[in-house]
């Protein structure tokens, strides 16, 4: 059951860092070189709202993929990374911005034209912008069921049990922080998926 949960672990951490590539290439990149145009169609001020936190969130969970890859110490990778897991928390305290920076894209044309695209595209799961946007708030509950579960079946006298007993007490704690920030924000954009 251990080594099932350790791949589960694995395959969503692969999920999400598509997903963030999936932003970055889809979103961030055009955004940022219609930015850059002589009549830009992007306000540049708009791109650091929307990714200021993308290449973090990228690069942890590299980081993240690589470490479980290579350990089966989950607790202990978890514990290492708890300075950068700080990102997430970041990430939530400026959701309500990017929330309302989508919503004022909404009326730019090439803002519709990116997300029209990638709505209709299969490799971005026919998903649009404020879909892809709350999954680094869901990515820390998801660490802790994990996380839980793979304690449940760890034996409590190895040092392991302690580590992963650390990490999610260290990550239970971020997603209450998170949860405690996001009651403050405004509730999540409506998709607006295509038939």
């Amino acid at each position: 059951m251990i080594r099932f949960i350790l791949n589960e672990l694995i395959d969503t951490e692969e999920s999400y860092n598509k997903l963030l590539l999936l932003i970055r290439t889809r979103y961030m990149e055009p955004m940022i070189a219609a930015s850059k145009k002589k009549f830009p169609l992007v306000k540049e001020s708009d791109i650091p709202i929307l990714f200021n936190h993308l290449p973090a969130l990228l690069k942890l969970s590299n980081e993240i993929l690589i470490r479980c890859k290579t350990s089966t110490n989950i607790g202990e990778i978890f514990r290492d990374l708890e300075s950068d897991l700080v990102v997430f928390h970041k990430y939530a305290a400026h959701y309500r911005s990017k929330t309302k920076t989508i919503r004022k894209a909404c009326n730019n044309v090439l803002f519709l034209k990116i997300d029209q695209e990638n709505l209709a595209r299969k490799d971005t799961n026919r998903l649009g912008m404020s879909d892809y946007f709350i999954a680094p708030i869901q990515r820390i509950p998801r660490y802790c069921l994990l996380l839980k579960d793979l304690q449940k079946y760890t034996n409590k006298q190895v040092p392991q049990y302690y580590d992963l007993e650390y990490a999610l007490n260290s990550l239970t704690q971020l997603a209450v922080t998170m949860d405690h920030v996001k009651m403050k924000i405004s509730p999540p954009l409506p998709s607006r998926h295509t038939n």
